[in-house]
């Protein structure tokens, strides 16, 4: 058997690492982003079971339960995690339940927690629940609160068989323009994962006018991977003095005219 707290040690271990190398610290943050962060973490230690926004996504999320995506290793994953009767999971990125289906599709009498903190990601795990009334147990939040949260739910540690985490954006984000995750589409530059949930927290849009050069090059080079992120951060401040940038292709076009070499 898994204990669950395992992997939030695991989670938290991570997160003390990142913290003593000094990755968050990325230069000081306007009082606006500041301000916002202080409440989101008021939020965050208090149990998120609020849906608003969910039925303004209801529509939308119909048409993607006819559009899931198929996760590239779905195949391994359910042949790693080997289902059997009885037996209870926790999806903690449940996404558009692409592992979900197909461990159920392998052995449904089962209990699996979908937990994701994408509101749309938790309507699409309520309407398959329609469907699995008796297996799946929807759960809104992020994955670092599934210890407190499944243990509210009366889950006893020690007695999960199987944790799965998909890390990363899904296609159902990147696919809409209006949540602004890709650059390839044109849509407002907020890359919020549960913006809907704490209207108040900085967008993309927030960070990328707020943030100094320093801050800036640090998040391109330490989360892009960008060799250029001098060059680019360079060229977002250059930017944004002229005019706010706001949307996605209008950063896509600042960052293309870096690589090419071209002057704004």
């Amino acid at each position: 058997m898994l204990q669950y707290p395992y992997f939030c040690r695991i989670y938290k271990k991570f997160l003390s690492c990142w913290l003593e190398s000094g990755i968050f610290n990325l230069g000081v943050w306007p009082k606006k982003i500041h301000a916002t962060a202080e409440r989101y973490n008021e939020y965050e230690v208090q149990e998120q079971t609020d849906q608003t926004g969910a039925q303004e996504l209801q529509d939308r999320d119909s048409e993607a339960m006819t559009k899931l995506h198929i996760p590239v290793m779905v195949d391994e994953v359910v042949r790693c995690l080997a289902p059997q009767k009885g037996q209870f999971f926790l999806d903690m990125t449940f996404g558009s339940g692409g592992h979900t289906r197909a461990i159920l599709q392998k052995e449904s009498d089962i209990t699996l927690y979908a937990l994701d903190r994408d509101p749309t990601a938790y309507a699409i795990a309520e309407q398959l629940s329609e469907l699995y009334p008796k297996q799946i147990r929807a759960i809104l939040s992020q994955f670092s609160q599934a210890e407190a949260l499944l243990m509210k739910a009366g889950v006893q540690p020690g007695t999960l068989d199987g944790v799965l985490l998909d890390l990363g954006c899904s296609s159902m984000q990147l696919d809409a323009p209006e949540r602004g995750f890709s650059l390839r589409k044109d849509g407002p530059l907020d890359m919020r994962m549960d913006g809907c949930r704490y209207p108040d927290m900085p967008t993309a849009a927030d960070v990328v006018n707020a943030l100094d050069q320093q801050a800036l090059a640090s998040i391109l080079r330490t989360y892009g991977e960008e060799k250029h992120a001098k060059k680019i951060a360079s060229a977002i401040v250059q930017a944004r003095s002229i005019y706010p940038i706001t949307r996605t292709q209008q950063l896509a076009s600042i960052v293309a005219d870096t690589h090419e070499g071209r002057t704004m």
